[in-house]
């Protein structure tokens, strides 16, 4: 009974590999947790990350005397990032794609020890560019990926008082996932 049930279960998840609607595994790099890849066809994709990561931003501010100035700087983050994809299939089980999504979550500024203070909600797009590796014979997909983005920070304080930022940020991701 045991080796048949092993056999069923075999089957069923060799055909569900060979369907290819669902992966599911995890990403690191720019943004580190669970990746997520729906198919609608052989072409079109959604892929969403739930992930924790370090926010590579530059933002411009006006200083006191009305001058635009830049500054770069770095935000430990909380982000689910649903992309939209397009995907060109190359020789060799390798897909090139793009797209572009939104991600939305919280910041918080790595210099201050107070987490509560410094925590801000963020709420941005972006366009994602990469390529897909599906491993013939193993259920398995690796892509590597670069995600620019625009995005809006925003903090809220007790006195009613809220204040934002405008941040240009950039994601970097290899992820590995289990065709379903």
């Amino acid at each position: 009974m045991k080796k048949i049930c092993t056999i069923l279960c075999a089957a069923l998840m060799s055909m569900s590999v060979m369907a290819g609607e669902h992966e599911i595994g995890a990403i690191v790099g720019g943004l580190n947790g669970v990746s997520y890849k729906y198919w609608f066809t052989d072409q079109l994709a959604v892929q969403a990350d739930l992930a924790v990561g370090l926010t590579q931003a530059a933002s411009g501010l006006k200083d006191l005397e009305g001058k635009y100035q830049v500054y770069d700087f770095s935000m430990y983050d909380f982000t689910l990032n649903p992309n939209f994809l397009y995907h060109i299939a190359l020789p060799a089980d390798v897909k090139l794609y793009a797209g572009g999504g939104f991600n939305i979550g919280f910041m918080n500024s790595p210099i201050d020890n107070t987490y509560a203070e410094n925590l801000a909600g963020k709420f941005g797009a972006n366009a994602i560019i990469g390529a897909q590796y599906n491993i013939s014979g193993v259920p398995l997909s690796l892509s590597l990926d670069f995600r620019p983005g625009y995005g809006l920070g925003f903090k809220s304080y007790e006195n009613n008082h809220m204040e934002h930022f405008n941040f240009f940020d950039w994601k970097l991701g290899f992820a590995v996932r289990y065709c379903l």
